[in-house]
């Protein structure tokens, strides 16, 4: 299932960059519009301005002079385009970033198994929740060179949902398989951290990790978009430096081949309202590639193109100390006039590292 925001390998210049005095100005970039606020680009009207759609769904045509960079925050979240040719900063820590494998881990070109201290998954690692799929991946993630490793799943991962599973077999295997041997065979195996709904903290930083996405062609943990997509995302903490969700969040990676938007806006007035540093996610894999809005760096990581291919190449950024992190993120927010939520509920649900 899969969007067309950076789509061959790997796009990360979608982020607005500042050249000189102006920018490059790409479609689906999101900017800063003077007076009006955050954006995105719909189109070039080849006369000096741009097509802009504002937060409220509005469309205004745009003066390029009105029209600033939402670029990475300064201090903050780092992408790294050549990790080969990149060395991380002093105390920073390096992140590479998967999705969507589809069982398919196995056939990732080696020129793409990046060296980092954390890996992130973004859910389906497998194509519908085998077992051999999930030992073999677990066997790829013990072999992978990153201290340690975070893992969340997806819609294709069937078993990981055991009552969807009871009810849905039928429609993808010829047996059904055990859900608690499935399930055990990652989370016992104790290769990584795995997420569901739940917080654990790796190298100093908080990150979240839930399944969610808003219903697709009735597939593993789907919910309908509103009141149930807002109360799982209601439990995601007040603070917090990484949110790893299998879908993304509305206009963020989330453009599909038909030219629909699927991502889920109360996810993305979630990650606001806490000006979280990182949102990962997968899912829509023509939605390859990452961009920030001035707070958030967001990155759909899926590895699987389109056609099911595992080409795309990790998404790799890298992070300064956690409170460095927090402090500059915040400072973006105020500056941008992103109004951050005091508190909220920090969900019982904890993880740790294995």
């Amino acid at each position: 299932f899969g969007s067309s925001f950076c789509s061959s390998a790997p796009k990360l210049s979608c982020i607005m960059v500042p050249k000189g005095l102006g920018m490059e100005l790409r479609l689906g970039g999101l900017v800063r519009v003077h007076e009006l606020g955050l954006g995105m680009l719909e189109c070039d009207n080849e006369d000096g301005s741009w097509s802009v759609r504002l937060r409220d769904g509005s469309e205004r045509n745009v003066p390029v002079s009105q029209i600033a960079a939402a670029g990475p925050v300064e201090g903050g979240a780092r992408l790294v385009a050549d990790p080969a040719q990149e060395s991380k900063p002093e105390g920073w820590t390096r992140f590479v970033c998967f999705s969507d494998t589809h069982g398919l881990h196995g056939d990732i070109p080696k020129a793409h198994i990046v060296q980092a201290d954390v890996l992130l998954h973004a859910g389906d690692f497998t194509n519908t929740g085998e077992l051999d799929q999930v030992q073999s991946f677990v066997q790829w993630l013990h072999d992978y060179p990153a201290a340690k490793k975070v893992v969340i799943a997806g819609n294709h991962d069937l078993t990981f949902q055991p009552d969807f599973y009871q009810r849905a077999w039928s429609r993808f295997h010829p047996e059904p398989y055990d859900c608690n041997e499935v399930r055990a065979a990652l989370i016992g195996s104790g290769c990584c951290s795995y997420l569901e709904d739940a917080t654990v903290e790796v190298e100093g930083y908080r990150i979240y990790g839930s399944p969610w996405q808003p219903e697709f062609c009735d597939w593993a943990f789907n919910l309908k978009l509103g009141g149930a997509c807002r109360a799982a995302w209601q439990k995601i903490p007040a603070e917090v430096d990484i949110i790893i969700t299998h879908g993304p969040p509305l206009d963020r990676g989330d453009l599909c081949s038909h030219g629909a938007r699927v991502g889920c806006p109360d996810l993305l007035k979630a990650v606001e309202e806490r000006a979280v540093p990182v949102s990962l996610a997968g899912h829509i894999h023509e939605g390859y590639g990452a961009l920030a809005d001035g707070v958030t760096l967001f990155v759909n990581a899926s590895t699987c193109t389109l056609s099911y291919r595992p080409t795309h190449p990790p998404i790799v950024f890298d992070l300064p100390p956690p409170a460095q992190l927090r402090t500059a993120t915040r400072a973006a927010a105020a500056a941008a006039g992103v109004q951050v939520a005091g508190a909220a509920a920090r969900p019982e649900s904890e993880a740790s590292e294995p």
